[in-house]
């Protein structure tokens, strides 16, 4: 292992491991972000434009950050406007930093080994050797006061099971002929290890995300070869699922959907009851909430008067709608589209199987789970970089590295 290799881990963890600290009314994860972000945005958008970089998708998001800063909240709530205005800026930042300053194998080197570092970082949490300074699931409703589910070094277990399932699809793709046997023996062992962890997250998010990827990769030219790949991936994921579902009360009280507050048949701990608020939230409100929308606190105020609970919608769609408007709901929607269509558009490109899956899984989260979470980001704007790379190298050799 290279001091490159070795000093990457290192200062990545110690990263990860202090993202969850207060400072100035916000965490280090998302100062550190917010600062990146405002530091790069003018000159990227300049270089951008110079080069002839720019594609739709990423001039819509952008489009779609700005309409953020306003809604029916944003002038009370200004620190938390600029945030979400951030987060939206980051998809189109980030993917065209990755055009203008980086090479393919470098991006293929972030996404390889950031996937590893998040899978061997929960090691020291799970060992007892570090105590998390985020705060796990909240085992409670299940009789276990005082009790936690695994977290990492992420603020909370749905990042840490989210981000477990994106860096589970990147490390699936990276077991290849070209390997030798042992690094494909050590890319099978770090996928049942964050398997492991995922399980013990308590949060059935990741592997419902990691599922529908997965599957989405194994029916693409289906193949004999495939066939047995599948078998054995669920064999694995089933027979280790089982062990748990028998072994560990909190586990099959989860998969079965059933706690002391979730009524049964109250599927997805509640989320048709999130779902169903938003909408009407939305629609019960004046005519210019409607179109700019309520924005995130107000939005979180009204779920809190109609379930109880001051949260999300548990769906980004039905969140966008609330908190957005119609405005920026169809802002949303076509930035969604035309991310599709950009990397159908490279259908031909190696890169194009794993920028699809993630793509998928990243529906699925917003279909589920809604919200941020940077590592979605981060790996879906390595593999749209890498397609218009890719492009770029075809049209124009010269101009473009590897």
């Amino acid at each position: 292992m290279s001091l490159k290799l070795v000093l990457f881990y290192i200062i990545g963890f110690i990263i990860l491991y202090l993202e969850p600290i207060p400072i100035v009314g916000m965490t280090f994860g998302a100062l550190w972000k917010v600062v990146l972000i405002f530091i790069l945005f003018i000159p990227i958008i300049y270089a951008t434009f110079k080069e002839k970089y720019m594609e739709m998708f990423a001039f819509i998001t952008i489009l779609f950050a700005f309409k953020t800063l306003i809604s029916y909240s944003s002038l009370d709530y200004i620190m938390n406007t600029l945030i979400i205005f951030t987060k939206t800026l980051m998809l189109p930042m980030l993917y065209l930093f990755f055009i203008l300053k980086l090479k393919k194998n470098t991006l293929l080197f972030l996404a390889k080994h950031f996937s590893i570092l998040i899978i061997l970082s929960f090691i020291p949490y799970m060992l007892g050797i570090l105590e998390p300074l985020g705060t796990g699931y909240d085992l409670g409703a299940y009789g276990l006061d005082g009790q936690f589910g695994l977290v990492g070094p992420f603020i909370k277990p749905h990042s840490a099971s989210i981000s477990l399932a994106f860096a589970l699809i990147i490390i699936t793709r990276a077991i290849t002929n070209n390997n030798t046997k042992l690094e494909n023996i050590f890319l099978i062992f770090l996928i049942i290890l964050a398997f492991i962890e995922m399980a013990l997250t308590y949060v059935r998010t990741g592997l419902t995300i990691y599922i529908i990827a997965i599957l989405y990769l194994f029916m693409r030219h289906f193949n004999f070869r495939k066939l047995i790949m599948l078998i054995v991936t669920f064999s694995i994921l089933f027979l280790g699922g089982l062990y748990l579902y028998k072994t560990n009360d909190v586990v099959k009280m989860r998969l079965n959907d059933n706690n002391k507050y979730v009524k049964n048949g109250d599927l997805g701990s509640g989320r048709l009851q999130f779902w169903k608020a938003a909408v009407e939230n939305w629609l019960d409100d004046d005519t210019s909430v409607i179109f700019i929308g309520l924005g995130e606190e107000y939005a979180k105020d009204k779920m809190f008067e109609d379930v109880g609970l001051r949260i999300f919608a548990h769906n980004n769609f039905f969140q966008i709608l609330q908190q957005e408007g119609l405005i920026g709901m169809a802002l949303f929607l076509a930035s969604l589209f035309l991310i599709y269509g950009f990397i159908k558009r490279n259908k031909g490109s190696i890169y194009y199987p794993t920028a699809q899956a993630l793509f998928l899984a990243m529906l699925a989260m917003m279909m589920f789970q809604g919200g941020f979470y940077f590592n979605i980001i981060f790996f879906l704007s390595i593999y749209l970089a890498l397609l218009k790379l890719e492009y770029l190298e075809k049209i124009n050799p010269k101009k473009v590295k590897s």
